[in-house]
Order: structure tokens, then sequence, then C-alpha cells
């Protein structure tokens, strides 16, 4: 459990609002792409939790220092690595970070760092992290113990009474049916596990009414999306299951992909599977998107939005992409790689990330131009970009916790797990 870190005060706590609030906040974008966490190892002077901000398509880096992940140095002995990444990211800033320490086989490795030859099931540690003050909340272990759950689908959702403002509440929320889960619970229906804020535990609801028409089951392999006060579990060859984590009874919903994009059904299982990476929905301009593209040229994008009963879906945008590529005088690069989608623009619906290769490009599908090209740190969809937007109160917010109240915050329960906003020193880079 991390207590009050022995981290060097670098930035009085008021001193770290007034910097953030000033040259910061007026210069810094208004919502960035992330993918990864990183450790720092290398035991150098260095902030305890670095943001490199930058203007969509580049990529922002999150980086925290060794201690806070782990007491030792995961490679000193015992042929480990330590690989992290942002699982999810919550409608108003806050982050889900989860790392994953493997011990290696020395005969197993391998150049791209695969889990070919790691412990099945190693230790993992998770955090809900602030990016913009370096607030930390290191989530309770799962069952007790830190080797549980490394693959497990993780949703985080905020809630606030004012609307628009900073969180009073938030969970943490993965979803599974009773046969495909680690515990079987044999009503048919679906389980979920849950992390309260308020409560400061995990908890399990079993038994949830399944929505699913008979004999198909989901296959999610997508980052969870929280939209409409409820987090959304996706199979990208099916629908949407989505349910509100933080309510006392829990209702399950089932939403379908528009009709030309669900796959048939061969013997319980999808007769041609997608990847996850050409298929995408996200949140933008206050609606639930939906966009694919075409695995054969000309690489076509089609941009969905879905209705305010969650019951249909609209042909928002369809565009070709390939003339786009030869327009912006990029054929001296042929397009010979499959498109991957990275992310939607969650402040302009017509624009998304596309993966060609080791870029990522932004395309407008109205205007049918390229926005930018940047480099991508790790291949979509083994780490999918995750589109964050950082509010301007983000940078003076707290992360809730068990008996957190913002009406009388002398009084709140500050939690062991909680690394406090004054004891760390967050450094935020703009990425020019």
């Amino acid at each position: 459990m991390l207590r009050r870190l022995p981290v060097a005060v670098a930035v009085a706590a008021a001193g770290l609002r007034r910097s953030l609030c000033t040259a910061r906040s007026r210069s810094r974008p208004p919502w960035a792409l992330i993918q990864c966490a990183s450790v720092d190892e290398s035991g150098a002077p260095a902030p305890a939790v670095s943001f490199r901000a930058g203007e969509a398509p580049s990529v922002t880096g999150l980086t925290f220092r060794a201690h806070l992940v782990h007491p030792r140095r995961p490679g000193a002995g015992d042929g480990g690595f330590v690989s992290g990444q942002v699982a999810a990211a919550s409608g108003d800033g806050l982050l889900l970070v989860r790392f994953c320490h493997a011990r290696l086989d020395a005969h197993a490795l391998v150049c791209n760092l695969s889990w070919a030859g790691t412990d099945a099931d190693p230790e993992v540690v998770r955090f809900v992290c602030n990016p913009l003050t370096g607030e930390l909340y290191r989530l309770p272990d799962l069952d007790g113990t830190k080797r549980t759950s490394a693959c497990r689908h993780l949703g985080l959702l905020t809630q606030s009474q004012a609307g628009d403002g900073p969180p009073e509440r938030y969970a943490v929320a993965e979803m599974f049916t009773d046969d495909g889960g680690p515990e079987e619970e044999g009503d048919g229906g679906f389980v979920m596990r849950r992390f309260l804020s308020e409560t400061g535990k995990w908890d399990k609801v079993a038994g949830l009414p399944s929505p699913l028409p008979a004999g198909r089951k989901m296959d999610i392999d997508n980052a969870v999306v929280a939209f409409g006060d409820r987090l959304w579990w996706i199979d990208d060859s099916w629908g949407a299951i989505s349910v509100d984590p933080l309510s006392d009874r829990p209702e399950l919903r089932f939403v379908e992909l528009p009709r030309g994009s669900v796959l048939p059904h061969l013997d319980g299982m999808a007769s041609t599977r997608t990847s996850g990476s050409h298929r995408r929905m996200g949140v933008s301009e206050g609606k639930m998107r939906y966009v694919e593209v075409s695995k054969e040229k000309p690489y076509v994008i089609s941009l969905f939005s879905l209705d305010d009963g969650d019951s249909s879906w609209t042909l928002d945008h369809e565009t070709a992409f390939a003339p786009i590529w030869d327009d912006a005088l990029l054929c001296s690069a042929p397009l010979e790689q499959m498109l991957a989608i990275g992310a939607i623009n969650p402040l302009k619906a017509n624009i998304v990330y596309l993966a060609c290769g080791d870029k990522i490009l932004g395309v407008d599908v109205v205007t049918k131009k390229i926005t930018g090209i940047s480099g991508l740190a790790i291949a979509v969809p083994d780490h999918p970009l995750l589109p964050c937007v950082l509010p301007t109160w983000l940078e003076s917010s707290q992360i809730p916790s068990a008996g957190w109240s913002k009406k009388n915050t002398l009084k709140s329960e500050v939690s062991p797990n909680t690394v406090k906003r004054e004891n760390l020193h967050v450094e935020i880079e703009l990425l020019k």
C-alpha cells in the first residue's frame, strides 16, 4: 500500500496550483491522446509524475517514478520488467493506469517484449490518476492479491451532482459472463466487479440479467468507454453492453452496431472476427460515435452517431481514404498497409485518427484533408489510443475517496492509498 510517501516537496501545494493555472493552462491542449504509462527506473532526479501533453495526433506520455509503482527495481535479480498502460479515461480527465510486473524466463526473451515466456498471471497494481496535478490513488488489490486480472477490461466512470464540474465519486468496474470470468456463478447472467470511491472497497454484483438474445455471447476486445452515466463494454463484431456501476440496482442494456456492421454467427461464433483495430466506439460532441474503416482499398471510413434513446445509428459521414492520401502528396510512401482506427476526436466528431504503419494520421472526413501526422509509440490495438479531455478545473480538483466531501474537506478521511498532491512534483511538458 502506498502511504504518504517521502517524496521531496519540489513545489508547495499552493505554488503547484498557481503554476498550473497560469502559463500551463493557457497553452496546453483541451484534450490529449494517451496510450502508455512508463516507469522511470533511472534513479536520477525527476518529477514523481510527468505528463507530456501535445496536440493530437501527437501521443501524450505519462511517466511514473519507479518507487510509486513498486518498492524495488524489478529487473534486479528476477529478470523481470514492468509494462504500463493507461487502461481507461473518465469523461472528465481522470485516468485508470495499470502496471504489470512480470518475471521473465531468460530463455524466452523476445525482441518485442511480448508476454511469451513470462508469468501467466503477473503482479498488477492500478492507480486512479489526475494527470494535471499528479495526485494518485492506488486501488486495493482484487481478492487480496496482486496476481489477478492482468487482462480484464476495466472502465472508469465519474459522477458529479453539479453536472459539468469536478467529480464527487467514481467507480472502476469490469463486466464478464458467469462462464467467462474468474469465478463461476452458474446463474446464466453477468457478473460485475466494481470499486466504489465512497466505500474504498471492491465488491461483486452477480446474477445481472442478460439483455442479449439467446445463443450469442459478448467477446469484449476494446477499451471500455464512459458515456451517459454508464460504462460501455464493446464487442466489435456485434455491439455494446452498458451499465451504471454507481447504481444500487444496476441494469444492463445492449445496443447493436449499425445493421451493416453486425457480423453473422456460425455455431455461436462470429464467422469473421475483426482485429479490434478497424472498428471503434467513442464519445464526441456529447454523443456516442462509431467509426469503421474497410479492410480493402480505397479504405472507406464510415462514421455513425447514436441517437439520444440509444436505439438507432445514423450514418453521418462516409469517405474513401485512399484519395485523401494521394491528394496530400504522400504517394511517395505507397498506401500499402491496412489502416487501423486509433481514436475519435472528442471535441470534433468529423476528425478521426488512423494508425498507418508507424504513423498516426488525423483525418477530417468532411473536408477530406489530413490534419496532422505523428509517430506511434506502440501498435494499435496492443495498447489502444484513449482520448482524454482536460477541463480547466482538473488542475485544482481532488480525486474523491472514502469520506471525501467537497463541502467539508477538512473533516474528510484520507485513504492510506492516496498519494496527496502536495507531496508530489508533477511536471507538465508541452510538446510543440
